[in-house]
Formats: structure tokens, C-alpha cells, sequence
């Protein structure tokens, strides 16, 4: 490519720099991928000719005189603080609705990004928070954060009553570093778009293009990956243990996914009144009574264990 651009303006077709390369036999696959790569990561190849569409090999190839898009989007990314990246992915997740969609619909109270145990109500009803990147969690390891959300009110020594009647969902440790990097090539993109802005002379049509190309594909991968990131949900098992587990995350709403995975074990559809009854399957009644007061029968599916989570609580009090 080197030789190919001399003198300056003069270019290569990708002919032309396979024959130069073609007396050392070079797998073509692999030859195909590597200038791909290059394309993808030089900083001085002209941003004219360095444009990797769908995957495929660029058919001209020339290095510039300046630094390319691409080095200046990596001098912009080291320029940007941890502290912009975090409050900027606070935003973002509070931003993306499909973590909530529908929750409420249902009869759930919706919490996002509660800033500590007691901005979750211990009254009975049925709770579903969207906890923030510091409670990220993996299957089967929920974080400690996670844990007190379950157990706590205001402290420790203030536990949570009614600990079935709460769903969390929290990110996955890897899924959130992911949604922190595009958050950050998004910044950068929009740092090199002020620099060259900011550039005394006329500006490049075709570098301003490829630009807010650029700007604009790191700026539709953002919401996505937070939508990826937040596949783990923290709940109370059947067992009285607090449970971390993955769920596959669809173009569905999150809640819907999380409904309809029988590990949450919520119910929708109201219960019969044979199943509450004295020997009936929920076994709410002890040995000898003939009698409970209703609001312990109803808050019972908030407090026990064993029993449906219930998005609704009025359905207990209908049955």
C-alpha cells in the first residue's frame, strides 16, 4: 500500500496489492480477513478508502498524509474519564424502557435503579426493581448488593418480611463491562466529531460522512448491549434462598421473560379457593385451627417461601 501511494494521490486496487503479496502464496482467506483487520484498525490509512461494509475486503487501498478517524477516535477514548462513562451509563439504563415494559400492566410496582434496600416497600405487594451496574451479578453467584435488596429494609438488623413478593434483575458482570466499552467508543465518536469541528479550514465531505457513520452505528449498539447486559435475576427460591439465574434475553419485555420463567414462579391468574382452604396444597393453616384472619392468609404468598409469587394481591383477596 506504501508503494502504491507514491507519489501523493496515487492509490492501489486490491489487485494490485495481492499480486505484490501473491509470491509469498498467502492463504486467500486469511489474506481476506487480515486487511480487513487492517482496514478496521490502522490510523493511517486515508479515511477515503478504509470504508468495511458487510465485511468485505475495500477495493482501493491508499495511506494518508494524517491521522486517519480511527487514531483520532483512540486518542479520544483515553481522554474520556471512568466518572463520564458511569453517570452516562446510569443515563442510558434509565433510558431503556424495555427493561420495565410492562410490569406494571400486570399488577408489579416497578423500581429503577433504587439507591438503597428500603426505596423497596416491605408491604406485601409484589416488587420488581431494575438494580443499578454495581449490583451486577452472575448465575448462580448473586452479588451482595443484590442479596440485601432481599433481606434488609433500611439495615441489617431491620429484615425484609415479605421477601417472596420481590423480583430484582441485575446485569451480568461481563454483559455490563460490554455496554461501559460501547458507552465509551460512543463518547469518543462524538469527541472527534467536536475536533474536526473545531479544525480551522474546509472540512472533508467525505471524512465528515464516514464519521457520522460511525457515530451513528456506536450510538445503536448502546441501548442494545444494556438490554444484553441485564439477563440475570436475584429472587427468593422455593427453598428460602436467595437464587441467581440467567435468562435468554428476547425482543420480548424483560418482565415478560422474567414472568414466564417457571424459576421466578410468579403468578398472574388468580388461585382457587380449595387451594387455600385447611389441607389444601398451599398448607396456610396449622394443626387444630378453625379460623385465620384474612389479611394473614393473603400476605402469607409475600412472606412464605414455598408459595406463588402473586403479581396481584387483590386476586387473593377475591378467591
Amino acid at each position: 500500500t506504501f508503494l502504491h501511494s507514491q507519489p501523493s494521490g496515487r492509490d492501489g486496487s486490491l489487485k494490485d496489492i495481492k499480486i505484490l503479496l501473491g509470491a509469498s502464496r498467502p492463504d486467500s482467506i486469511e489474506l481476506d480477513k487480515g486487511l480487513v483487520q487492517w482496514a478496521q484498525r490502522s490510523f493511517w490509512l486515508d479515511d477515503r478508502y478504509i470504508s468495511v461494509q458487510d465485511g468485505k475486503v475495500p477495493n482501493t487501498w491508499r495511506l494518508g498524509n494524517r491521522p486517519n478517524l480511527i487514531q483520532m477516535h483512540s486518542v479520544a477514548m483515553q481522554k474520556i474519564s471512568d466518572d463520564i462513562v458511569e453517570a452516562r451509563l446510569i443515563d442510558e439504563i434509565t433510558r431503556t424502557k424495555s427493561l420495565i415494559q410492562g410490569a406494571s400492566a400486570t399488577g408489579a410496582r416497578t423500581h429503577v435503579l433504587p439507591s438503597r434496600s428500603n426505596d423497596i416497600e416491605d408491604d406485601g405487594e409484589f416488587h420488581y426493581a431494575v438494580l443499578g451496574p454495581s449490583a451486577s451479578s452472575e448465575s448462580g453467584k448473586p452479588s451482595s448488593e443484590a442479596q440485601r435488596y432481599l433481606d434488609e429494609t433500611t439495615s441489617s438488623d431491620k429484615p425484609r418480611v415479605y421477601r417472596n413478593a420481590v423480583v430484582l434483575v441485575t446485569p451480568s458482570k461481563d454483559g455490563i463491562v460490554v455496554s461501559r466499552n460501547r458507552i465509551k467508543e460512543y463518547l469518543g465518536w462524538e469527541l472527534v466529531l467536536t475536533d474536526i469541528n473545531a479544525q480551522e479550514g474546509e472540512i472533508d465531505a467525505v471524512r465528515i460522512q464516514n464519521l457520522r457513520m460511525q457515530l451513528d452505528k456506536a450510538k445503536g449498539k448502546v441501548p442494545e448491549s444494556i438490554k444484553q447486559a441485564y439477563c440475570i435475576v436475584v429472587t427468593v427460591s422455593d427453598k428460602n434462598q436467595v437464587q441467581a439465574f440467567k435468562i435468554q434475553v428476547t425482543d420480548e419485555p424483560l418482565f415478560t421473560t422474567i414472568k414466564n420463567d417457571s424459576r421466578s414462579r410468579i403468578q398472574e391468574s388468580a388461585i382457587t379457593a380449595e387451594a387455600m382452604l385447611a389441607g389444601g396444597p398451599y398448607d396456610l393453616w396449622r394443626e387444630g385451627e378453625d379460623s385465620r384472619r384474612v389479611k394473614d392468609l393473603a400476605g402469607a404468598f409475600a412472606q412464605l417461601p414455598h408459595l406463588p409469587k402473586m403479581l396481584k394481591t387483590e386476586a387473593i383477596y377475591n378467591t
